[in-house]
């Protein structure tokens, strides 16, 4: 690492919570003035130990975020108490300023800076680089916070820099992940590796759809692309998760303190009644307890969420069951139909669900729609799957339907503050 007396600085805060979240301890290594940090200090392992989990807590703060926001502008809930903003997300107002949507935009914009910004450091510090896992999960989550801001926002900033697509920005995150897909197979952590690739398919996923259905252009090799990393992904584990972490007091799960500790937001009651199309049965991937009484400004039922029981549950990011449904999906689109079905019902028996059976392509895309809604339900895919399968929100008002669903939240205002623009 070079040394040219240049002092480098560290939020204290980022670093705290870094610490705090994964447990490092500070007495690893001695720095004088926590808030600023001199080349010579980062030298120390256990600095960099820290710097390696940092990615990871600056994007997890802001993910959470974008699940509870992104399920009250689809289908999977609903605002149950008073706030104009909160309302106007339920109701699909994207036009002009919001202050939920415009603080997700700077968190997660915050956050990939931040993840960048920490492997760059990381790579300075440790002795093979190549082969380090800390490297790999600063990859990881940097691609992770250009995908979470693809699939919400109409364009995305760098540093200051020209704004970009949604397409593009999910090309930078499949780059990341590739990055971080070799690295972690280097390191020897299969299951970061798979999830990396994971990752991958879902942005190549993410290209088809906005190519097909804002370009007019049905490109079947990129959803082939798609289709060849999930297939990577399940080659190095079949049971692959990599979860955005919270651990209170640090960051906690703002799902969980949403939907089930608050009184504004709730899951759509229609989940709570999910029936399983195959077997009649109310499907388990649908987790919640029973109805605790009636939303004050709608009247429906509501439940509280238990696939996120307290404030330090985990989000998975990327796992085995999505890699498997986006094989399905092609297969079904490819008329590969006895592949589709194989790899449906993988993830129907993991959940103890009978089998599905049919040979009508139609059919077979059904069933596979309906099991993305629930297999990755409060897990943040919902509302770009209705903008791919171009299914508009019953809650959204007359004006905003007639608008369509292929639209997405504006950057943030400080963002065009800073654009000059």
């Amino acid at each position: 690492m070079k040394n040219n007396n240049k002092v480098k600085k560290i939020s204290a805060g980022l670093f705290i919570g870094a610490i705090t979240m994964f447990t490092i301890s500070c007495e690893d290594f001695e720095v004088d003035n926590p808030t600023n940090i001199v080349d010579d200090q980062l030298n120390d392992e256990g600095l960099a130990t820290a710097l390696g989990n940092t990615p990871e807590v600056a994007v997890a703060a802001a993910l959470d975020d974008a699940v509870v926001w992104s399920a009250a502008c689809s289908d999977e809930g609903f605002l149950s108490g008073s706030g104009t903003f909160r309302i106007m997300i339920d109701e699909g107002f994207m036009d002009g300023y919001n202050q939920q949507y415009d603080n997700l935009y700077n968190a997660l914009a915050s956050a990939r800076w931040i993840a960048d910004d920490a492997t760059k450091r990381v790579i300075e510090l440790v002795t093979s680089p190549n082969s380090d896992v800390r490297v790999a999960n600063g990859y990881f989550w940097g691609g992770m916070a250009r995908m979470t801001l693809a699939d919400h926002f109409e364009q995305v900033v760098y540093d200051g820099g020209a704004p970009i697509t949604p397409t593009k920005a999910m090309e930078d995150a499949i780059a990341l992940f590739q990055q971080a897909a070799t690295v972690a197979s280097a390191a020897g952590n299969t299951s970061l590796a798979a999830a990396s690739h994971g990752a991958i398919a879902r942005a190549h996923r993410a290209i088809y759809f906005d190519n097909k259905n804002e370009k007019s252009t049905d490109d079947m090799a990129t959803f082939k692309k798609a289709s060849d990393a999930a297939k990577a992904a399940l080659a190095l584990s079949g049971t692959y998760v990599e979860y955005a972490n919270y651990a209170p007091p640090g960051a906690t799960n703002f799902v969980y303190a949403s939907v089930n500790a608050s009184r504004y937001n709730r899951m759509d009651p229609k989940y709570a009644n999910m029936k399983d199309p195959v077997s009649g049965e109310l499907d388990p991937r649908i987790k919640h307890g029973p109805k605790v009484n009636n939303s004050p400004r709608t009247g429906d039922p509501v439940y509280l969420i238990t696939k996120y029981p307290d404030e330090g549950a985990d989000i998975p990011v990327s796992r085995a069951a999505e890699a498997r449904l986006i094989i399905a999906e092609y297969a079904a689109m490819t008329n590969d139909l006895a592949t589709a079905v194989t790899h449906i019902n993988e993830n129907r028996t993991a959940v103890g669900l009978s089998a599905f059976a049919s040979t009508d392509q139609a059919a077979i895309l059904t069933q596979l729609k309906y099991e993305r809604s629930v297999e990755l339900w409060y897990e943040g895919r919902r509302w770009q799957d209705m903008r791919y399968y171009e299914i508009i929100p019953d809650r959204w008002a007359s004006a905003n339907k007639a608008l369509g669903i292929h639209r997405r939240w504006p950057v943030s205002q400080r963002e065009k503050d800073n654009m000059g623009n």
